[in-house]
Order: C-alpha cells, then structure tokens, then sequence
C-alpha cells in the first residue's frame, strides 16, 4: 500500500483491522483526498499527526475506532484544511485536537462519544463561517454555553447533547443562529427558563431540550414562530403552565 502514492480515495470501512495508524503505511499516502476507516479496530493518535504532511485530504471519517493521547507531539501544524471530519469512539480523556483549530474550512465536525473535556468551543463556529454541522454528542463538556457575539448563519445542525453544560441557554440564542434545523442539548445540566429568542429559528424542524433542569412555561414566540417544527422532545425538565397558548402555530408537529 505504500507505494500507492497517486491514491485518492481510500475507504476501508466495517473490517477487523487493528493497526497503530501510527505505524500503518497510510502516512506515505499523501495524495489522499477522503480517507474513510470507521467501524474498525484501529488505534489512532487524537493528534492526526501521522497525517500532517496529507495536503490534499479534505475528508476523514472515523467513526467507532479506538483514540488515544500521544506523547513527544512536534509543535507543527497539518498542511491540510479539512472540509470533514467525523471521529467517534473510546478516547483517553483529553481537550479537543489542538489541530482543530488550524481548520479554516469545516462544513462538518461530529466529535461524539469521547471523553472530551473543556468549555463549549464558540471558536470553532469563528473560525469556520460555513460550518454546517457541529456534533460533540456525548463527552464531557462543561461550563456555560457561551456564543458568538454575532450571527453564524450556516450552522443548520447543532448537537451537544449528554455532556455536563451548565448555567442557562444563552438568551440570544436564536439570533446568533438563526438558520438551524435542528438543535439538542438534552441530557446536561441547563437552568432557567427556555428562551422566547427560539421563536427566531424559522426553518427548525427538531428540538430538543430534554433531560435538564429547565423551568417556567414554553414560550408563545416558540409556539408562533417555529412553524416548521415536527419534533418537540421537553421530558424531564421543571416546566410548568399551559402546554402551549392559544396562538399556536406547530401545525408540523409529528405526535
């Protein structure tokens, strides 16, 4: 495989390979332009390294692989800028890549089902204006969820559900994103009250905020401005009142 250097595509999904990527012949494969290795045994460094000199690679997909933190890491940056990036599986405990944020041209990130620790990353929705897609399901995320001061207006897909987020759901929330389709935060640690701003996500079809501490009545601007919602989940919060007003406008709600 190693001399397969004019490769371009390379997807050796759903195998039984177990190999340190590390020490694998995929490093020399430097014409790669989407390399996909999901639902293998493989042991992957969480740094990317092995795959810094890959100028070409746009797309990685690495989904229910075994990660882990590697040591004596050169302070170098990849030469790639990746457009996708989908990683899940068994990690060590540890921060986000540090590669990460040499990324500029991100349309889909899904980090899910690591032990990821840190506060929300609003510097990944700065640095990449088109990302379309943030997943970062199940790790271990805390803090506030604090956004951008100003609006991302491609992110459709927001998913940070079951980590340890804390405080309230920023307030303005439906401003800073106002083009999502869908938005999950369930199964953390949110207070307070859901914000009316929600109501601004015209084109939402899924919600869901369940499995937090979350208090007060859903509000009418929900109700009203969210007429492209199907999916509604709310179960187990603190929320009390009348389900929804007389202004109603959820007429795509699946039940």
């Amino acid at each position: 495989m190693a001399n397969m250097t004019s490769l371009q595509i390379l997807s050796l999904d759903a195998n039984e390979f177990s190999e340190d990527i590390a020490l694998s012949p995929l490093k020399k494969l430097t014409s790669l332009h989407y390399l996909s290795l999901s639902d293998n045994h493989f042991q992957i460094p969480i740094s990317f390294q092995p795959f810094f000199n890959h100028s070409k690679l746009m797309h990685i997909y690495a989904e229910n692989n075994e990660f882990y933190v590697d040591t004596n890491i050169e302070t170098l940056e990849p030469t790639f800028q990746l457009n996708t990036l989908v990683l899940s599986g068994c990690g060590e405990r540890s921060a986000i890549p540090k590669f990460i944020y040499s990324q500029h041209n991100l349309k889909t990130l899904k980090l899910m089902h690591f032990n990821l620790i840190g506060e929300f990353p609003n510097w990944l929705l700065e640095n990449n204006t088109m990302l379309n897609t943030l997943s970062l399901v199940n790790n271990s995320l805390s803090g506030p969820i604090e956004l951008l001061a100003h609006s991302h207006m491609s992110l459709e897909v927001l998913d940070i559900s079951n980590n340890f987020l804390d405080s309230h759901i920023p307030m303005e929330i439906g401003a800073s994103l106002p083009s999502l389709l869908y938005l999950g935060i369930s199964g953390n640690s949110l207070t307070g009250s859901i914000p009316p701003s929600i109501g601004d996500m015209r084109w939402l079809q899924g919600l869901d905020l369940s499995e937090n501490y979350l208090s007060g009545g859903i509000p009418e601007k929900l109700t009203m401005g969210c007429s492209s919602l199907r999916f509604l989940t709310l179960s187990e919060n603190n929320l009390q009142g009348e389900i929804f007003s007389e202004k109603f406008s959820l007429f795509q709600l699946v039940i």
